[in-house]
C-alpha cells in the first residue's frame, strides 16, 4: 500500500503580529475529517513534521510556507489510546507513550505506512479512567523517562483493571488505584522499568534541560495549591500522597492510608514534599501547564536561548521560564511569552529544524471553548523589548532586558509594584494566595540593559510577583511587552 496525500480542510487561517512585529502566529490546516487533538509533535531527520493525534493516529508532512498547503500523509491510521508523548527516530520509526504502554511504531516495508506495533514496556496499571495519561522524554542513553498521571474522580474505575487493584489507592479526588499512577518511571532500552520518584497528580510534560536536569510540570488541584514545574530527583516525594500506595518503603513504615496520614499530620507533609522550581500563579499566569520545551536554537528563535517555553491547556497563552541555581537548588521565574492570539489548549511544542519557528499542538479535551489543531509561531528577526533574564540578589532582583532601557521612566519607585505570597498544597482543591504582602522597592538602578530593584524583606518559600511600570520602554522607543514576572524563591542569596 502506497502513502497517500490527504485533502485539506477549509478551516479559517489566522495570522497575528506579536511583540510589535517580532513574532507571527499562523494556523495550519489539517485534514477535514481528522479530530485535531494533538498529543505529540516532532520532526524527522529529513524535516517532516510528525503529529500524534488522540483519535486518529499519526500524520506527517513536509512544512510549507503556505499554512494551507501542507501535503499531509498518514503514517498510521490506527487509533492510538490517548498518546501524550512522542520520540521521532526517523520517517519510518516513532516511539509513543499511550495510556496503556510505551509503543514502538515502525514501517518495516518502506511503503510509508506503519505496519508494526511493539510494546516496549507497560509497567503501570490501567484502571479505565480517562485521566491516566503518560508523557515521555528520551534519556539520551536509549531509554526513556515516563510521567504517569493519576486517575480523576470525574471518571470511573473499570470492573476489570490491568495490574493489582489497591482499594486504599482509590480514595481522594485524584487517585492511584493501580500500579505506578502518579510516578516518574525510567524505562531502559530493553524495556525494564524502575520507579524514580512519586507524588505527582497530572504531570502533562517532562523534559531534560540543556544542563541535564530532569524537569516536569504538574497541574493545580488536590494537593496542588497552584501548578508547579519540578526538578525530578530520584527518591523524592513531590506532594501528591495517592501515589505512595505503591511505595513499598512507605507502606512498610506507615500503617495509615497515605492520604489520611498527611491529612492528619500536615506538619510532616510540609517537611516531606519537594518544592517546585517555579510555581505558576493560578488564573492570571497559568491554569494548566503542559510540556516544557527548552530553547536550544542559539538565537534563531529570538533572545531567549536556554529558557523554557510552556503551554497552557486552559488559557490563551504560552509562558517563558527563566531558571537559575541558588545554593545548589533550581528556582526561577515565569513570564508570559504570548498573551492572547494563540488560543487555549496548547499541549505540545516543537521547534522547526532551523529553529526559527515554534510549532504548537493544541487540544482542549472539553475544558471550555478553546483551540484544537496546529499553529506555528515564527520569529521575524525584529528584536522585542522584553525581560530577557532575572537573577535573585541578596537584597532584590537584577533584570536584564533585550534592549537598552530608557532611563526617564525608570526611577520613580511608586511605579513599581511588588508583592509576595504562597500557595498551600493540601487535600482541598487548589489554594488562594496565602499571606499576601506588599513589598516596597527602596531603590532602582539602571545601567544599559540591566535594572536592579532593591527590595527589603524577601523571604524563602514564597513567590515574588514583580509588576514593572507600564511606561517602561527601550531607548529606541519600543514599549515593554510583558512587565509581570513571578519568581519562586526557594533559597535566598547569601
Amino acid at each position: 500500500m502506497k502513502p497517500f496525500t490527504i485533502a485539506l480542510s477549509l478551516f479559517a487561517i489566522t495570522a497575528s503580529p506579536l511583540f510589535a512585529g517580532s513574532y507571527q502566529i499562523e494556523a495550519i490546516e489539517v485534514p477535514h475529517y481528522v479530530m485535531p487533538e494533538v498529543g505529540g509533535l516532532g520532526f524527522t531527520p529529513d524535516g517532516e513534521l510528525v503529529v500524534a493525534l488522540r483519535r486518529h493516529g499519526i500524520l506527517m508532512a513536509q512544512p510549507s510556507a503556505d499554512p494551507t498547503a501542507f501535503p499531509w500523509r498518514s503514517f498510521s491510521t490506527d487509533s492510538l489510546h490517548n498518546p501524550c508523548g512522542i520520540q521521532v527516530i526517523s520517517k519510518s520509526e516513532v516511539i509513543v507513550s499511550q495510556m496503556p504502554e510505551l509503543t514502538r511504531i515502525t514501517d518495516t516495508d518502506g511503503d510509508g505506512i506503519a505496519d508494526n506495533y511493539e510494546n516496549i514496556a507497560s509497567p503501570w496499571g490501567v484502571s479505565g479512567n480517562y485521566h491516566e495519561t503518560n508523557a515521555l522524554v528520551p534519556d539520551g542513553q536509549g531509554g526513556w523517562y515516563v510521567a504517569v498521571g493519576t486517575a480523576s474522580h470525574n471518571g470511573p474505575t473499570f470492573t476489570h483493571t490491568r495490574g493489582t487493584f489497591a482499594p486504599n489507592g482509590r480514595t481522594g479526588r485524584n487517585y492511584a488505584a493501580v500500579p505506578w499512577k502518579g510516578w516518574i518511571l525510567h524505562v531502559d532500552s530493553t524495556g525494564n522499568s524502575t520507579p524514580v520518584a512519586g507524588g505527582f497528580r497530572a504531570p502533562n510534560g517532562i523534559v531534560i534541560d540543556p544542563q541535564g536536569h530532569l524537569l516536569a510540570t504538574d497541574n493545580q488541584g488536590d494537593w496542588r495549591g497552584t501548578s508547579p514545574l519540578y526538578h525530578i530527583e530520584k527518591g523524592n516525594f513531590y506532594g501528591h500522597p495517592s501515589s505512595l500506595v505503591w511505595d513499598k518503603e512507605f507502606t512498610e513504615n506507615v500503617s495509615k492510608d497515605p492520604l489520611q496520614y498527611y491529612i492528619d499530620d500536615f506538619e510532616q507533609y510540609q517537611k516531606d514534599h519537594t518544592r517546585a522550581v517555579i510555581e505558576f500563579p493560578q488564573g492570571f499566569m497559568c491554569n494548566s501547564p503542559s510540556e516544557p520545551l527548552f530553547d536550544t536554537t542559539d538565537g534563531a528563535f529570538g533572545p531567549f536561548t536556554g529558557q523554557a517555553f510552556v503551554g497552557d491547556i486552559a488559557g490563551d497563552r504560552i509562558l517563558r521560564c527563566m531558571i537559575e541555581e541558588v545554593d545548589g537548588v533550581l528556582q526561577g521565574a515565569v513570564v508570559k511569552f504570548i498573551d492572547g492570539g494563540i488560543g487555549g489548549g496548547t499541549n505540545r511544542l516543537v521547534f522547526s529544524p532551523d529553529g526559527k519557528t515554534l510549532y504548537v499542538g493544541q487540544t482542549y479535551r472539553g475544558w471550555g471553548n478553546l483551540a484544537e489543531g496546529l499553529k506555528r509561531v515564527t520569529y521575524t528577526g525584529e528584536l522585542p523589548f522584553e525581560v530577557q533574564n532575572i537573577e535573585l540578589e541578596k537584597d532584590g532582583f537584577r533584570l536584564t532586558f533585550t534592549k537598552p532601557i530608557d532611563s526617564k521612566n525608570s526611577y520613580k519607585l511608586s511605579n513599581y509594584n511588588v508583592k509576595s505570597y504562597w500557595y498551600k498544597s493540601h487535600h482541598a482543591y487548589g489554594s488562594p494566595q496565602m499571606d499576601l504582602q506588599e513589598l516596597g522597592v527602596s531603590k532602582v538602578e539602571v545601567d544599559g540593559k540591566t535594572l536592579f530593584m532593591q527590595i527589603p524583606n524577601l523571604q524563602a518559600d514564597r513567590i515574588a510577583e514583580i509588576n514593572l511600570p507600564s511606561a517602561l520602554a527601550a531607548t529606541d522607543g519600543t514599549p515593554l511587552g510583558q512587565g509581570q514576572i513571578c519568581y519562586t524563591i526557594r533559597k535566598l542569596k547569601k
